[in-house]
């Protein structure tokens, strides 16, 4: 094997890692409504963070 395909394995290799992060959710509650839920970004004006505490599954179960 050459260098160009030894590095070019290695790109596609790093990645797939970098793709197969699991995504960071957080708990949002609605100032308006109390209602809370479990999404990677706000839903909204009237949301906020009840705190930085990441989840990976979208029940907001499983810290990171």
């Amino acid at each position: 094997m050459n260098i160009k395909t030894v590095l070019l394995a290695a790109a596609l290799a790093w990645s797939a890692a970098v793709v197969a992060q699991p995504s960071m959710y957080y708990l949002w509650k609605n100032n308006a409504t109390g209602e809370t839920v479990c999404e990677p970004e706000s839903p909204g004006k009237d949301w906020v963070k009840v705190s930085e505490q990441t989840y990976s599954d979208t029940e907001c179960k499983v810290p990171l």
